[in-house]
């Protein structure tokens, strides 16, 4: 059914009309999302800039060159440069359009460096081998079905929306690839409940994707009364594709201006330091590292040391979450909380990830662990859980951690299980609860954790006063969940003495 351009947009319409248009670039480039997102983003500020255009003139009424005037900076969220709006570039003659969108986007980016410096440098719409003048021009008419992408028409929630709703199908589509640029919303949804950032508070997530978990946390924060306005997101994202996307859909999602996208390695380059070369501090850091990452960092720092003194204990190169853990640790100030999605395997493993667990328990700053349910995350069917730490902890929770067993929490959805609305309640109600639930949460002391060797399975702790413990069978996703465990165990145990190995045959030290 055709879109009627003078009708508001429903946000299933708007999902429905994008998702057509990737079939329209689907088998022409690789990176399609790219090149979509780039048109959204396009259209929407070119649609937003004349509505603010005609909004300042009816505010300066007669004044003598009003028109002039109307185009200045101060009215505008974004500058469109004379030349290079949406209908200037679609009206291009058709063996030109693919030049006009690569003028217009590259204009934009230099009319707005702050905001969008370097971020249309990957998409190529005059790439005639890939997209032909007739299938560029058939992919733009499409987007131009649309209408007005103009707040009288499409909220800017609703276009958030549509944004991460697009990021996310990209992701399902993507495999293992997608994991590392989106974090499901759901899960986004509860670290941002735990992190709870209030008015005034820096947000900081050094493995930012596409920026799902900080703008999860600048939602959070308007949920729960605080001004928003007052809270400033930074993030750093070593894929530059991923961190274009970061870049925009800040802005789609109103965040621009409070928002400090970096490129680069956040281990090799630590984009945010203090004055004195160290690193930064932030109120609340919450992030999704990359899982059993490669190429992460392990010989440079092996051979070069950290120059900034966060990585203490080297992980293992084939694991390098807890040397990104270790990163998040030395930004905490001290009244900071962290947040952070891992997989199991760092909980139990040895060597120097328990080295790391031991430093985190002995410093008091581990406050709580999720256990969440298995094949949540794109591309990692493994179970993973979230990390909690306050470097600021009630005197009631000293010495101590709490688990929390939401294994069982999740509904299955198409090919992934995710996390409803009343299963994160039911965790942050058991996070903020004064005393244990009954399979579901417990209290640890110190003593406890050190009797166990540091090992922060979840299961070791809260399954001890439920039905393994009385002798009761486990349920299927039960011995499911242990399966998974032990296998998980049992390639943490291969991969040790492998390393082991190496070491003894004069490899790595």
């Amino acid at each position: 059914m055709a879109i009627d351009p003078h009708a508001p947009l429903t946000l299933r319409q708007l999902e429905d009309h994008l998702w057509q248009a990737a079939d329209l670039f689907r088998n022409k480039v690789s990176n399609q999302k790219d090149y979509i997102l780039a048109l959204l983003f396009f259209k929407r500020a070119s649609d937003i800039y004349l509505e603010e255009t005609a909004q300042a003139l009816v505010e300066l009424g007669n004044v003598p060159g009003a028109e002039e005037l109307a185009r200045d900076r101060a009215w505008h969220t974004l500058v469109i440069p004379e030349g290079h709006s949406w209908e200037e570039a679609r009206n291009t003659d058709e063996d030109k359009l693919g030049k006009a969108l690569n003028d217009a986007l590259a204009a934009i980016g230099k009319a707005n460096p702050k905001q969008l410096a370097g971020v249309f440098e990957r998409t190529d719409f005059n790439n005639k081998q890939a997209l032909p003048n007739q299938d560029l021009a058939a992919i733009v008419d499409h987007f131009h079905q649309l209408g007005p992408l103009d707040s009288s028409r499409v909220s800017q929630d609703m276009l958030g929306q549509a944004y991460e709703w697009l990021i996310a199908k990209f992701a399902a589509s993507a495999g293992k690839a997608g994991g590392e640029f989106y974090t499901p919303g759901e899960v986004g949804t509860l670290a941002a409940a735990l992190l709870d950032p209030q008015t005034g508070h820096t947000v900081y997530d050094p493995t930012c994707g596409s920026g799902g978990l900080l703008l999860a946390a600048l939602e959070r924060a308007r949920e729960t009364g605080q001004d928003a306005r007052s809270i400033f997101l930074y993030g750093q994202e070593l894929n530059p594709e991923t961190w274009a996307i970061a870049r925009m859909n800040m802005l789609l999602h109103g965040a621009g201006d409070a928002a400090t996208i970096e490129r680069e390695d956040t281990l090799a380059a630590p984009a945010f330091l203090t004055d004195s070369g160290e690193v930064q501090e932030f109120d609340r850091i919450i992030a999704n590292p990359p899982f059993s990452p490669k190429n992460w960092g392990h010989a440079r720092l092996k051979s070069a040391g950290d120059p900034y003194d966060r990585i203490k204990h080297l992980p293992p190169k084939s694991h390098g979450e807890m040397a990104f853990v270790q990163h998040m640790a030395a930004s905490m100030g001290p009244s900071s909380k962290l947040v952070c999605v891992l997989p199991n395997g760092v909980f139990f493993r040895g060597g120097a990830e328990l080295a790391v667990r031991k430093d985190l328990i002995e410093a008091d700053v581990i406050e709580a662990i999720v256990q969440l349910a298995p094949d949540m995350f794109y591309g990692a069917g493994i179970p993973a859980g979230l990390l909690v730490c306050n470097a600021a902890k009630p005197d009631d929770r000293k010495d101590k951690v709490l688990f929390i067993d939401a294994s069982q929490r999740f509904e299955r959805r198409d090919t992934k299980n995710v996390l409803r609305k009343d299963d994160i309640k039911d965790i942050v109600a058991a996070y903020t609860a004064d005393g244990p639930i009954d399979r579901f949460s417990i209290f640890a002391d110190r003593a406890e954790i050190e009797a166990k060797q540091f090992n922060l399975t979840v299961r070791r702790y809260v399954q001890a006063g439920g039905a393994e413990a009385n002798g009761e069978v486990l349920s299927l996703d039960e011995a499911i969940a242990a399966l998974q465990e032990a296998r998980a165990a049992r390639e943490a145990a291969d991969a040790a003495l492998d390393e082991l190995l190496t070491q003894l045959e004069g490899g790595e030290e």
